[in-house]
């Protein structure tokens, strides 16, 4: 997937302007990237990292993008068959500079077709291996500490990106692969980030079924997530922590985009494709059916949609205004 848009859009080149750390709310120049550095956010390898913010002027609008890019959680999938991006090498500014995923049609601003051209924009890297929803330290190798922390780095940015954004009327919240996972299960951070906006979150190949055997317990042991208020049963299965999303986003929409026998994710829980269809199916039907929550359901086994967007449908509907009905609420639901 990250290969094929290396050849798509090609690597950007040249540096990024980019500011050192600081607090409060973040000013940076309209309608251009900027690297934002975090003195409080770590990368697995214990680097510093940051974010990238590209705000348009007058823009009501805010989308939080997460990155993706698998996940680990012991030595062997974190340093020797390295399931995750990122986790020994860090994200700074010099990846940031020539970040493929800055060419997703979303932060497009000159395609008139694009429903988030007039918004401003914030990029959430990910290099904590844990579908950023870490607490942790954990010694994988004991030569050195992996830092499973990517929701205290969540946590850091949402104070300052509150501020910086206090008079958005919507917050999109999108997330890719591992960060459509981090995105449903941060919901409740997002939403009391922004108490005076609407908070939607749209998950792109992050279907939130329970892996099989055990590493639902391994995942959990090895990142330690902070369970959403009230939900008792999010340490028991991936499914509850959808239903505390949508419990949290107080009306705001989820949306799920994915196929139904996704190969990727198959791979990663444990299962065969057809274990993983029916888990499609069950999810889909248990907290995907509702005005406020909905999924698009494509059959067969992509792996990430948002990248290419404009060539996809479903009975008739286009993905593109499927997603522009759960930006806005008119006629939202599954095609």
């Amino acid at each position: 997937m990250r290969l094929s848009l290396l050849i798509v859009s090609g690597v950007l080149v040249g540096c990024l302007p980019s500011q050192p750390s600081s607090v409060g709310p973040i000013a940076a120049p309209a309608a251009e990237w900027t690297w934002v550095d975090f003195a409080d956010a770590r990368c697995a390898n214990g680097a510093t990292t940051g974010l990238g913010i590209n705000p348009a002027e007058g823009a009501t609008d805010v989308v939080l993008y997460l990155m993706g890019g698998g996940a680990c959680w012991d030595a062997s999938s974190c340093y020797l068959v390295k399931s995750a991006w990122n986790v020994d090498l860090g994200y700074g500014v010099g990846q940031f500079s020539s970040e493929p995923y800055r060419q997703l049609p979303l932060f497009d601003r000159r395609a008139a077709s694009n429903p988030f051209a007039g918004a401003s924009y914030v990029y959430v890297p990910y290099c904590t291996g844990d579908l950023h929803v870490g607490t942790a330290e954990q010694r994988h190798v004991q030569t050195q500490v992996t830092r499973h922390v990517g929701a205290k780095n969540l946590e850091a940015f949402l104070q300052r990106l509150a501020p910086t954004f206090a008079t958005a009327r919507r917050v999109f919240v999108i997330g890719t692969s591992a960060g459509g996972f981090g995105a449903q299960m941060n919901a409740w951070r997002f939403a009391g980030a922004f108490p005076s906006a609407e908070v939607h979150v749209l998950a792109d190949s992050a279907a939130m079924q329970t892996p099989a055997g055990e590493r639902w317990r391994q995942w959990n042991d090895a990142w330690r997530p902070e369970q959403p208020p009230g939900c008792s049963s999010c340490a028991d299965g991936a499914e509850a922590w959808v239903g505390a999303a949508r419990a949290q986003l107080r009306g705001g929409r989820l949306g799920l985009v994915t196929s139904e026998e996704d190969s990727l994710l198959s791979a990663f829980s444990g299962k065969s494709a057809s274990e993983f269809r029916d888990g499609t199916r069950a999810l889909v039907t248990a907290q995907f059916s509702s005005n406020t929550s909905a999924a698009f359901v494509v059959p067969g086994t992509r792996h990430v949609f948002l990248d290419q967007w404009s060539g996809v449908q479903q009975n008739g509907v286009p993905l593109l205004d499927w997603i522009t009905a759960w930006r806005d609420g008119a006629d939202f639901r599954a095609p």
